[in-house]
């Protein structure tokens, strides 16, 4: 069953167009990959699906109810939580403040919520009272991710998974998430560069270049096809 459906999606800043005629969709329990170069559209993407930004044109449709007018606040109630890329952290304010914080939608459940989150990253809960100023890239990661599972989303959004941090790192993210979907059953999608690692934790991917899905596939056909190889691996 498909939980997310986006339909011709158009968006921009001003008057530069950035997202052209963007089709996709995620199924209920799926991982999916947005990959694609630096400036190719896909931050914009899921700000445009966070409600962060305005679509110019298209639909979007959630549980099968179209979400194109609703606040950003009404997304997250609604089961929508996205992991910025930069993290978007209060450096100021404790791990567990800052993970709280992703509670707003549900209070009546903050300890539950906090309980599930140390599972996943333990490194948590040893630093819950330190400054998230104060953790490492990694650990800032977790957090962010953490922060968003804290709402008790039912499509969780991950704005490059993988950007500035050591590559054991990544890998024990990347299983986390999937351990996740599997626990819990949570839909993701995933923006990420490493086209390798957007392949490996995903059902299912998309390529985005210059605005417009340029191909689309089970993630494991897409590597055996030419052009992506040629375009994102360098492979000739």
């Amino acid at each position: 069953m498909r939980l997310l459906e986006v339909r011709d999606l158009e968006a921009g800043y001003g008057d530069v167009q950035v997202l052209k005629s963007v089709s996709m969709h995620v199924n209920e329990g799926e991982v999916v990959a947005v990959f694609g170069s630096n400036g190719s559209g896909k931050s914009t993407f899921l700000k445009v699906l966070a409600g962060i930004l305005k679509p110019w044109g298209g639909s979007i449709k959630y549980m099968d109810q179209h979400i194109e007018d609703l606040s950003p606040e009404d997304r997250v109630r609604r089961g929508i939580a996205l992991a910025s890329e930069g993290r978007r952290l209060f450096l100021g304010m404790t791990v567990e403040e800052n993970l709280i914080l992703g509670a707003w939608t549900r209070k009546d459940r903050v300890k539950e919520s906090l309980e599930k989150v140390y599972s996943y990253f333990p490194e948590l809960y040893r630093k819950r009272k330190d400054l998230a100023g104060d953790l490492s890239g990694g650990q800032q990661q977790m957090l962010s991710i953490g922060r968003a599972l804290m709402s008790g989303p039912k499509l969780l959004m991950i704005d490059e998974l993988s950007l500035g941090l050591a590559p054991a790192v990544v890998e024990r993210l990347a299983g986390i998430l999937l351990r996740i979907r599997e626990e819990e059953g949570i839909s993701m999608i995933v923006v990420e560069q490493e086209v390798s690692l957007a392949l490996e934790i995903s059902d299912r991917a998309y390529v985005f270049d210059l605005g417009e899905i340029v191909d689309e596939g089970r993630s494991e056909d897409l590597l055996k096809r030419d052009t992506i190889r040629k375009t994102y691996l360098s492979v000739l």
